[in-house]
């Protein structure tokens, strides 16, 4: 197609009819004004080593939900698709790199140019993980009323943000479209995807989300219920389930205030457009990829039963999703009511929790906009008796109780990979089975000649790699009979991701969760443990774990005055260290084909460490491990008893707890928190990975030891603990009584004048300064590095 004829299909708006006239679908393939576009198939198998976490969208699985259609009486099978477990975060990961990569294919898109997106948010943060890994410019342009979650998030992959009125008309040059239209006029070498009338947004789910449904549920889906923005996943969807599944019910669903149901452009309750918040769904126009012809029923939603079943997903199910999905549930419940028993209705949760921390998770928010009856007053939950902790209460002694111990020897299978997409009997089931991707960008940018590979431990199902520990250690106490629906309590002492897990398995199985954390643990963390229901209780920092106000003091005493009350006690229970022995371990030996020269794994309750370098070290026993400790903390040198504070979060302590086996590790490396959280932003930034602060020790670490082991050290293997959501900076007005110190040094936003933004030379030097070997004691240099 000729340039100029390129330039003026570009410029057609995606509410003009001629946008729409330009999408035709043939039976092998789909054609709009920039080419025409074969239907793929669906790659069900990812590879074991991901090139680069583009490779970690799709193939999400499909969870049946349990408490929500009971309480409602539905007869159905109602299953969600967990789309918050993209790499990005959201079902418009797939569409950005379809998108992206058709552009390229067929020359529209080239080295060296700018995208622009005219987004809600997802199909933006989409956009700028791929633009990050593959080496574009992006500018993202988004109404003001979208979340500042989103926002950060954007930041971090390194796109450039533009906002714009929420009362711009859809056709208005001050419109988030109007400006993304401008922007490519001013803007050489620069293209804008638009979402809403390319046809490789539907593509995208023709071939993979709708094959994934039907071969998780071999092919028996009775109802589809999806949320309706663009129209792309409504409308790959329906196609494909017309095609192999005639008889399957296609329900869309939209807000109150928008357009779409109607099918015309900014008529239908126009004056009210202003009025619904959800997010990500709904709009002015009808987007010309929106194909209605499929569509057997609408449902419309308000505001407040979305998100008010938002959060039942969360507190009922375990589900960490986002306000739309409440949107779609409500849809859902509302439809399948026709269907009976033994059938199957599917739903969409297009998004996670990350996006709305300050949104519809906080009762500020959703009282403020009257989505909710004023709770009951709380009294806050303290301990009202105290005692010595040191006469009751040892971390690093051995567990005694029956519920903490696994039989020796430790028992352990090889993984099995699934060769389909996964149908799970219930949210915690997505926890394991997590991808391990290799960096390309950081070790070529720091001179490191081995392969670095990192597990992404913050896609599982909370969030992090502490849910495969709190599963465990909740199974084990269940099998000892120690917890019973409706009588229990689970207390316990963390620094927040075991505490998530922990408030997730709760969530799931009915028990009541209290979590006692540290003040300086993040309130990102807090927001998503009320969320599943857990109580939080604050206590702290400076106190030392033997003080009776110390986490760990005030766990133990409202232990001995709850009725029921038991703590499962990460610190000693076996469970901790052996969830990874038999899981974590076994999914890198079997990615890694048994081959991986050394094991970099940052040190906190012992738990990662001790299980995976046990299980590693018996079937690769030439392998080294090192154990990342944070200048702080005493684990590297137990001899050492003095601390001090240190802000990246879920490694180190002031005590050796007894799940640690120091005797495992080869190496200790000692971290410092402003080259951490610089590696862990230039993990986003550079290879795409929506990391959390600790990942940033271990990568370091993991380059370090690279260079220090030199030729022999082929493959290094490390992990990113859990993600980004734990440490944007969101402080709602109703936590400001914690402290005025807490959240602000969360690692995201920092300003790069910061403390914690040294110079790449400094990394550099880091990288090549580093490390403590066991026989040597404290290497002084090691902490002055790192």
């Amino acid at each position: 197609m000729p340039a100029s004829q390129i330039e003026e299909m570009a410029d057609i708006k995606p509410w003009d009819p001629q946008a729409k006239e330009l999408i035709k679908w043939h039976e092998d393939e789909v054609e709009d004004n920039f080419g025409h576009y074969k239907f793929a198939s669906l790659i069900k198998e990812q590879p074991k080593i991901l090139n680069s976490m583009l490779e970690a969208i799709g193939n999400t699985p499909l969870v049946k939900l349990n408490r929500i259609p009971e309480e409602y009486g539905i007869e159905c099978n109602i299953y969600g698709k967990c789309e918050f477990l993209n790499a990005g975060g959201s079902i418009k990961d797939r569409i950005a790199v379809k998108m992206l990569e058709m552009a390229e294919q067929n020359g529209r898109l080239k080295p060296g140019m700018t995208v622009i997106e005219p987004t809600s948010g997802n199909t933006g943060i989409g956009l700028a993980l791929a633009c990050a890994i593959k080496g574009y410019r992006c500018i993202i342009i988004m109404p003001q009323r979208m979340s500042r979650e989103k926002e950060v998030t954007l930041k971090a992959l390194g796109a450039e943000i533009i906002r714009t009125p929420n009362n711009a008309h859809y056709n208005s040059p001050d419109s988030h479209v109007g400006r993304a239209f401008k922007l490519r006029k001013e803007i050489p070498n620069s293209i804008v995807l638009d979402q809403y009338k390319n046809c490789t947004n539907p593509l995208a789910h023709y071939e993979s989300t709708a094959e994934e449904i039907l071969d998780a549920l071999d092919g028996k889906v009775d109802m589809v219920v999806i949320g309706v923005g663009t129209g792309g996943s409504i409308t790959g969807i329906s196609r494909k389930m017309r095609k192999r599944c005639p008889q399957c019910i296609i329900v869309g669903v939209d807000p109150q205030g928008s357009v779409l149901s109607s099918g015309t452009h900014g008529k239908e309750e126009n004056s009210h457009h202003e009025r619904y918040q959800v997010e990500g769904i709904g709009y002015q126009f009808v987007p010309s990829v929106l194909d209605m012809s499929d569509i057997d029923r609408w449902e419309k939603t308000e505001d407040a039963e979305t998100f008010q079943m938002a959060r039942e997903l969360h507190l009922k199910e375990g589900i960490l999703c986002g306000g739309s999905s409440g949107a779609i549930l409500v849809g859902a419940l509302r439809a399948a009511k026709q269907l009976k028993k033994g059938q199957n209705c599917v739903f969409l949760l297009p998004d996670g929790a990350r996006n709305y921390l300050n949104k519809f998770l906080s009762d500020e928010w959703m009282l403020s906009n009257d989505y909710m009856p004023e709770p009951p007053p709380q009294k806050p939950l303290y301990p009202k008796t105290t005692f010595s902790i040191p006469e009751v209460y040892n971390p690093e002694s051995k567990a005694t109780e029956s519920f903490q111990i696994v039989p020796k020897p430790w028992k352990s299978n090889p993984f099995i990979p699934l060769k389909r997409c996964r149908l799970i009997k219930n949210i915690s089931e997505a926890i394991g089975n997590t991808p391990i991707v290799k960096l390309f960008k950081l070790p070529k940018k720091y001179g490191i000649e081995a392969e670095i590979l990192v597990k992404c431990e913050f896609l599982n199902a909370g969030g992090s790699v502490k849910d495969r520990i709190a599963r465990k250690m909740i199974e084990m106490a269940e099998a000892d009979g120690k917890l019973k629906a409706g009588y229990s309590t689970v207390i316990e002492p963390t620094s927040g991701n075991t505490g998530i897990g922990l408030a997730l398995m709760c969530a799931i199985r009915g028990y009541r969760c209290i979590i006692v954390m540290p003040e300086k643990m993040s309130l990102e963390k807090e927001v998503i443990l009320r969320s599943l229901g857990a109580e939080i209780v604050r206590t702290p920092t400076e106190k030392g774990h033997a003080d009776a106000d110390s986490h760990i003091g005030v766990a133990l005493r409202l232990q001995k005055e709850i009725p029921g009350a038991i703590i499962l006690d990460q610190y000693r229970n076996e469970g901790n260290p052996f969830a990874h022995y038999e899981g974590t371990a076994e999914e890198i030996l079997w990615a890694c084909d048994g081959k991986l020269d050394a094991l970099v794994i940052g040190t906190g309750t012992g738990g990662t460490l001790s299980g995976v370098a046990k299980r590693v070290k018996e079937v690769v026993p030439e392998c080294k491990i090192i154990a990342v400790d944070p200048d702080g903390s005493i684990l590297a040198n137990p001899k050492c008893k003095e601390t001090k504070a240190y802000d990246v979060e879920g490694i180190g302590y002031d005590f050796v707890p007894a799940v640690l086996d120091r005797s495992l590790v080869d190496y200790w490396v000692k971290s410092k928190d402003a080259a951490s959280f610089y590696i862990a932003r230039e993990l986003i930034k550079e290879e795409g990975i929506l990391c959390g602060g600790s990942a940033g020790s271990n990568v370091l670490a993991a380059m370090g030891i690279a260079k220090m082991l030199g030729p022999t050290c082929r493959r290094v293997v490390t992990i990113a603990p859990d993600s980004i959501r734990n440490y944007i900076k969101v402080i709602p007005k109703h936590f400001c009584t914690i402290g005025a110190n807490l959240g602000s040094i969360t690692y995201v936003c920092l300003n790069p004048s910061s403390k914690y933004c040294p110079k790449v030379s400094e990394i550099t030097a880091i990288v090549a300064g580093y490390v403590i070997n066991t026989e040597t004691h404290i290497n002084e240099k090691a902490i002055e590095y790192l």
